[in-house]
């Protein structure tokens, strides 16, 4: 299915990222945690190839490219999608007219409770110069906002023992500059693609702590600052090799992360009871090479095969001290200085086979080794070998409609940074890090139906189930005496679901439409502690999203509602639960000339504030618990005002 540049034209987009934001029956995906390329990439194409990029955002390559240069949009579905490296059943491609220059930018302010409007920003150019395609942009984002709280503390009989109000005013920061080129080099296409990005985040907690009765007991002062920087660096060429078309890819990433919290608790009086301070650094890398042959067997079949090899990298390092009396004394974690090196190999096979004009069959079969090295606070090596097919069938149907069958078998992502670990100053607790932190592994199922019941109707149904082995959740980790909670792997487990997008105009109103994409999913594994039956932690069962929007002349207006159920925390002594506030976004539109559109937008948390509640068990979620904490935040509203154009 595709739709041409002028099916757009009454939203009057200004990039390409604005006309797949209107795409019916698509929602961009920018990508799982999965191992490697594959999975990591999101759902959209350009001109027929995959973005050669992980650190930049398929809204950030979106965005770059100037919706006079859209010619069309492709939804491109079963069969079509074979040999893909995500692995995704439906993608989105846009195709680009040839072009000579032309930019794109947008820039304004957001206003929130401190008193202060924040400037945002970025702009893109994109342009030729003879048989070489180029883009550039570059963008920044800043917010000051407050977010304050009350805790209140309860006994186990629910009796109120003292409460703590928190002041948690924050700015952030973050600078961006990418860009890309393709040309024909060697008998072939080479792209490439660059970023550099950096952020900073900065807060004044300030924590009141009272009795039941009101009284000031003492309070926390916890000034905290973090910092990220990252360089990418990606090539993707392709030529033809007789019958076979070779496609590599080489992708290059490093990034920096550093925090820096002190934590000092003041008594009633105003004096000095102790201080609590701790520096991170985290340097980490990643460098994946992939290579690709394919060609066609006749009309009705295509493979694909190649390799893929990459080194994931992770130096941590943590200093923490703790002051009594004015003496300062060094605080050591276990597993918090660190060197971790992951050498991973790939190989991958893909068949596809029109069998006729309605049915369409795809098998992948694809195999993995990888060795983790642990250096430092943990010395030990581990050997990781996985096997990863996956069948897909496909029926077409009427003019436009497609259901799909799928089962495969799924690789979760390692975050190096559950090997590490690092005391939360906030949540007064050890985060550990677990070096026998394995991937979490599933056979997954899937039925699926693109529907068209009409013009511009859009109807997409995904009926999931997910067998889990290794459920990734948290355990106790250290010695007998001094355990703390860390990630790692509970069993077997379970997740199942329905995922839903529509997308339909309102006839009885003109340029109006709506939009819906929800997920309800349940989880289940059995507690390794309690052996009682419960969800994985930090499981979101539900989450919805639903807009309205009507485009006329020269103004556009409309609506975003956005909600999601509460997450649960299972640890040895604590369950934490939170639950982010709804939010209503309304904005206002108006085109001022055909370079010109100006954009207003306020954000409502509809007067819900974000929970957070912690429950405190003695020895462990075996007792009946000893404790409470229930947190509410009221993040309030905050207002953006943009004038985006074209140059």
């Amino acid at each position: 299915m595709s739709y041409d540049a002028d099916w757009y034209r009454s939203f009057a987009p200004r990039t390409a990222l604005d006309m797949v934001r209107q795409t019916p029956g698509f929602t961009l995906d920018e990508g799982e945690a999965r191992r490697g390329l594959s999975g990591a990439v999101g759902n959209v194409l350009v001109d027929g190839r995959r973005p050669s990029a992980k650190e930049q955002t398929l809204e950030e390559i979106l965005q770059r490219i100037p919706a006079a240069q859209v010619q069309s949009i492709q939804i491109l579905r079963g069969a079509q999608t074979a040999g893909d490296a995500s692995g995704q059943s439906v993608l989105l491609n846009v195709v680009r007219t040839p072009f000579t220059g032309q930019g794109v930018g947008s820039v304004g302010f957001e206003y929130a409770q401190q008193d202060r409007a924040m400037p945002n920003g970025w702009m893109a150019w994109s342009g030729r110069v003879h048989a070489m395609d180029y883009a550039v942009g570059a963008s920044t984002y800043s917010l000051r906002r407050e977010l304050p709280g009350t805790r209140r503390l309860e006994d186990a009989a629910g009796d109120s023992i003292g409460t703590r109000r928190d002041s948690s005013p924050r700015d952030f920061g973050e600078y961006t500059v990418n860009g890309e080129s393709s040309f024909e080099s060697g008998a072939g296409h080479l792209r490439l693609t660059g970023q550099a990005h950096y952020e900073r985040y900065h807060e004044d907690s300030l924590i009141e702590n009272y009795d039941a009765g009101g009284a000031l007991t003492g309070s926390d002062f916890n000034p905290y600052t973090e910092s990220r920087r990252s360089a990418e660096f990606g090539g993707h060429f392709d030529r033809a090799v007789g019958d076979w078309n070779l496609a590599s890819v080489l992708l290059l990433t490093r990034r920096r992360f550093a925090s820096d919290v002190t934590s000092t608790h003041e008594n009633p009086a105003g004096g000095v009871d102790f201080a609590y301070a701790q520096q991170l650094q985290q340097d980490s890398g990643e460098s994946i090479l992939r290579g690709a042959l394919s060609r066609d067997l006749g009309k009705d079949q295509r493979v694909e095969l190649g390799l893929e090899a990459a080194l994931n990298t992770l130096d941590a390092a943590q200093a923490a001290t703790v002051e009594y009396g004015g003496v300062v004394y060094p605080y050591a974690l276990d597993n918090a200085n660190v060197l971790i090196e992951e050498q991973r190999a790939e190989a991958f096979f893909n068949h596809t086979w029109r069998i006729d004009e309605r049915w369409s069959f795809d098998w992948r079969l694809a195999g993995e080794f990888s060795r983790l090295d642990f250096s430092g606070d943990s010395n030990q090596r581990v050997e990781l070998a996985y096997a990863k097919p996956s069948v897909q069938l496909t029926r077409s149907f009427g003019k436009s409609n497609q259901v799909r069958a799928r089962v495969f078998r799924d690789v979760g992502q390692l975050d190096f940074t559950d090997f590490v670990s690092s005391l939360s100053v906030s949540d007064e607790r050890v985060d550990g890090g677990n070096p026998d932190l394995r991937p979490q592994t599933s056979w997954d199922a899937e039925l699926a139906a693109d529907l068209r019941p009409g013009a511009d109707v859009a109807l997409t149904l995904v009926l999931f189930h997910r067998w889990l082995s290794d459920t990734a959740d948290l355990v106790p980790v250290g010695p007998p005496d001094g355990l703390v909670d860390a990630p790692g792997n509970i069993g077997d487990g379970r997740v199942y679901g329905i995922h839903v997008t529509a997308r339909a105009p309102l006839k009885f109103l003109r340029g109006a439409s709506l939009t819906f994409d929800g997920t309800r999913q349940e989880s289940r594994v059995d507690d390794p502690l309690t052996g009682e039956t419960r969800d994985i932690s930090e499981f979101q069962g539900w989450q919805i999203a639903a807009g309205f929007r009507q485009d006329l002349s020269r103004i556009a207006w409309g609506l975003n509602y956005k909600q999601a159920s509460g997450i649960t925390s299972y640890l040895l002594k604590e369950v934490d639960y939170s639950r982010a506030s709804p939010s209503l976004d309304t904005f206002f539109e108006l085109s001022m000339g055909r370079s010109l559109r100006l954009r207003l937008a306020a954000v409502s948390l509809l007067g819900q504030p974000e929970l957070r509640d912690r429950l405190f068990y003695e020895p462990d979620r075996r007792a009946v618990p000893s404790h409470a904490e229930l947190g509410r935040r009221d993040p309030g509203t905050w207002y953006q005002l943009m004038v985006s154009g074209s140059f």
